[in-house]
């Protein structure tokens, strides 16, 4: 029986595939953690962004 890769994480199947820059290879991905991962990264650059704003104001 051959089964789907899955993810460590959360377990759901590896649906996503892309080429990986680093490894110039096709890799499959959890399109359910890479969102979670995305969205943690545009809440971080955006509190970044506003700390930025907050200095210069500041200044």
């Amino acid at each position: 029986m051959v089964r789907a890769p899955s993810c460590s994480t959360c377990g759901s199947f590896l649906t996503g595939f892309e080429l990986d820059k680093e490894l110039n290879f096709f890799i499959h991905f959890c399109p359910e953690c890479r969102s979670a991962e995305e969205k943690t990264a545009r809440l971080k650059a955006k509190e970044e962004v506003a700390e930025g704003k907050a200095v210069k104001e500041a200044a």
